[in-house]
């Protein structure tokens, strides 16, 4: 029996399978200045992001990555500038941050093998794409992870009429049985990448989402950018984005370019073992989560979801089946190539 199609083909999309994808953000990606390693890594970030169901975090990021002013400037390769047997504060060194939080993770995963827990900062980066990309590999490892990254300025404080923080995303992964346990939020009402690729293909949003430059409450992506985003949860979400940019100061977010709101990465992965024996943490986390599974429900209601377990599921089914991406994007990509 044929596999029923987990994303419908449209007039205004592409059908890729993942190498397919992968070969075509590699020659845009080098098109625009990266090495073959580097292209590679990105576009290997992209695709899985696409093949979780994100496709504005996937190959349409490209197309925002080569009009930023970042790309323009000197590049060299990330470096410690502070260091302890648990800790590194890393400098970027201007590179985005597909290639420096992948290599921030390594180095997180390093440390907690030797010392047990590492906290790690980075500044002087951009643009780290979907974050449990990262936090996948270090729980994958065996171990826990939180990180909170800092950006510029996309989000509206509650009742004020200019932008200031930024999208701040938090992660928290933990190693299961299995898969691990994800939970990756923005704590915009929006996320950066779908504004962006919404922006470009001049769409707008089916409910208000922010403001535009006058202050005036919009659903147009294009004047979004320009004004601001709200965060999610009003008050609440304000209050974790704004706590999500303090730590990005402790990650030196302010080095970048001396502003308070500016990219910052904030990361801490440790070994349940300083707490429990990890094969005593992951069976009790995997009773917990089929407790919440096997819940009575409401009349009416669908069946309770478990954070990342959607996100498991359709990415097999779209290394299979391929991943759809608007035919604008590609054709773009390709005039790149």
């Amino acid at each position: 029996m044929t596999e029923a199609l987990l994303d419908p083909d449209t007039e205004d999309t592409l059908r890729l399978t993942l190498g397919e994808a992968q070969a075509l953000g590699e020659k845009a990606l080098r098109s625009i200045g990266y090495t073959p390693e580097e292209a590679s890594t990105i576009a290997a970030h992209l695709v899985d992001a696409s093949a979780w169901g994100y496709e504005f975090a996937g190959l349409p990021r490209i197309l925002v990555i080569a009009q930023r002013p970042e790309l323009a400037k000197p590049r060299i390769p990330l470096s410690i500038v502070r260091e302890t047997p648990v800790s590194a504060m890393l400098d970027g060194g201007n590179n985005v941050g597909y290639i420096t939080m992948l290599q921030a993770a390594e180095i997180a995963i390093a440390k907690v093998r030797q010392s047990g827990i590492a906290l790690i900062g980075m500044r002087n980066s951009w643009f780290a794409g979907r974050n449990a990309y990262y936090l996948e590999k270090i729980a994958r490892a065996g171990f826990c992870g939180i990180y909170a990254g800092s950006s510029t300025p996309t989000v509206v404080p509650p009742g004020a009429a200019q932008k200031v923080l930024g999208t701040n995303p938090m992660v928290i992964a933990l190693p299961g049985q299995v898969n691990p346990f994800i939970y990756d939020i923005g704590t915009s009402s929006v996320m950066s990448g779908e504004l962006l690729m919404k922006a470009f293909l001049g769409e707008e949003f089916a409910e208000v989402h922010g403001i535009n430059k006058q202050g005036q409450p919009t659903r147009v992506a294009s004047e979004l950018l320009e004004g601001g985003v709200f965060p999610f949860g009003g008050h609440k979400g304000f209050g974790l984005s704004l706590a999500i940019q303090s730590l990005g100061l402790l990650a030196g977010a302010k080095f970048r370019n001396g502003d308070l709101s500016d990219f910052g990465y904030f990361l801490v992965a440790f070994d349940p073992e300083l707490l429990m024996p990890r094969e005593q943490f992951t069976a009790e986390l995997e009773a917990l989560l089929s407790k919440v599974r096997n819940l009575p429900l409401q009349a009416g209601a669908s069946p309770v979801r478990i954070p990342s377990e959607r996100g498991f599921r359709e990415r097999e089914i779209r290394r299979r089946q391929g991943i759809l991406v608007s035919r604008r994007v590609v054709e773009h990509l390709r005039q790149m190539s």
